[in-house]
């Protein structure tokens, strides 16, 4: 007997690509019984064959499950790093082209209008650059537009910064009207190989805490169109649980700064990629046998030649452990991956840092379990540690655990907060003392 479910399902993913492991195997009957409740249909059968008929019901569905929780500033460091780029590559070089900036998706405009205030804290001045933002939800692009925001969504932004860009009012936050007409957005899904394909390419993309959620298909069609949308020499900014490495192009990039910021570049021509491990030495040859007893004399010997200089080992990869791990696992070696963050494990002792990575990786091959507990381990070593947190309520979410997933989000949120802020401070530091 067929399910009507299922049909909305494989509709939705092909729509979006979703893996539904990762969602949850609740998500998408919750959304298709809102919508039946919606459009006054009881019969699951009459509603899978409205979806798929009907464009606009489709969309609708779609914003139903795309339903993403997101607010300003969110994990701090990206920003930090998009305003150093903006004023060392853009602000201290004015004859440059203006500053191309997309984001993708963009859900309720929350990351874009960081955006733009980030480049106008930076000294960017709004002729310099350009931001796009993209959504696959056309109800979140009406709210971004409308730019009327909850105090949560406001949570870890400096109150100088709140009042600086804000102005509150009865229903909420309203985002400076200067700012909001920085930003375009548009409807679009990154699936899609023609979006956006009238538009130069991308200094800048950022494409955070959408990967996690894809099938592997839809990972590597999405990465061929990040890879597109971004120019040469271009930064493609994720989120903490994303991964790259389902395609040709998504092994391309390597990471381009530090800790935090989930920043990656594609990898130069000519620049050396982890070495190789070193072949295994050939066994020994066997000593040669003694040669009988001769009566007769010995024949002349040629002279022995001189013995061949020892052949040079690969050199050792200078880089940490870490980071090389990072990149096997970008590239979907995560065997290799898993061995250097054992080694820097045996190296350096236990970090949240090595088993934080270690759980990504586990994720990412398919090791749900195995995954669970590395993060465990990671939060045990460091308890705010955001990135294991998430990771943890995305997986405790994907079996059907509301309750520890609310607990690990409550947890990882706090963490944010702490680093927010203190991103917060580096950016806007304090200037001088009270005049005298």
């Amino acid at each position: 007997m067929p399910d009507p479910l299922r049909d909305i399902d494989a509709i939705l993913s092909e729509r979006l690509g979703l893996d539904r492991a990762s969602i949850g195997p609740g998500m998408v009957p919750r959304a298709a019984r809102a919508r039946m409740r919606a459009v006054g249909l009881v019969e699951p059968s009459a509603y899978a064959e409205l979806v798929a008929s009907c464009p606009a019901e489709l969309q609708e569905l779609v914003d139903e499950v795309t339903v993403p929780e997101s607010w300003f500033f969110r994990d701090g460091l990206p920003f930090a790093f998009l305003q150093g780029l903006a004023r060392e590559g853009w602000t201290a070089r004015p004859a440059r082209e203006p500053l191309r900036i997309l984001s993708l998706p963009c859900a309720g405009g929350e990351e874009p209008y960081s955006i733009a205030v980030t480049l106008d804290e930076a000294g960017l001045a709004p002729s310099r650059y350009r931001i796009d933002a993209v959504d696959v939800g056309a109800r979140r692009l009406d709210y971004a537009r409308r730019g009327v925001y909850s105090r949560n969504a406001l949570r870890g932004v400096g109150a100088d910064r709140v009042a600086r860009w804000f102005r509150e009012r009865d229903d909420g936050f309203e985002i400076d009207l200067a700012i909001r007409a920085r930003v375009h957005f548009r409807v679009g899904n990154v699936l899609d190989p023609a979006l956006l394909a009238d538009a130069p390419r991308y200094d800048v993309v950022f494409c955070r805490n959408l990967l996690i959620y894809l099938s592997r298909d839809a990972r590597a069609r999405a990465e061929a169109n990040l890879d597109r949308l971004l120019a040469p020499d271009g930064v493609l900014v994720v989120g903490h649980a994303d991964t790259l490495g389902a395609s040709e192009a998504g092994r391309a990039f390597v990471a381009a700064s530090g800790r935090g910021t989930f920043a990656y570049r594609r990898r130069k021509p000519g620049e050396v990629a982890p070495a190789p491990k070193p072949a295994e030495a050939a066994l020994p040859a066997p000593p040669p046998r003694p040669r009988p007893l001769s009566l007769a004399p010995p024949a002349p010997t040629a002279p022995t030649p001189p013995p061949s200089p020892p052949t040079a080992s690969p050199p050792e990869d200078p880089r940490p452990l870490l980071e090389q791990a990072t990149e096997h696992a970008n590239a979907g070696r995560f065997g290799q991956a898993l061995a250097c963050c054992e080694r820097e494990v045996r190296r350096a002792g236990p970090s949240a840092a090595a088993f934080a990575l270690m759980g990504g990786i586990h994720q990412a091959a398919g090791r749900r379990s195995e995954a669970e507990g590395c993060f465990h381990k990671a939060i045990y070593l460091d308890p705010a540690h955001d990135e294991a947190l998430l990771a943890l309520a995305l997986l405790a979410e994907g079996r059907g655990d509301r309750d520890a997933a609310a607990g690990f989000r409550r947890r990882a949120e706090r963490a944010l907060r702490n680093r927010a802020g203190a991103a917060d401070k580096t950016m806007n530091p304090p200037t001088g003392g009270p005049t005298p």
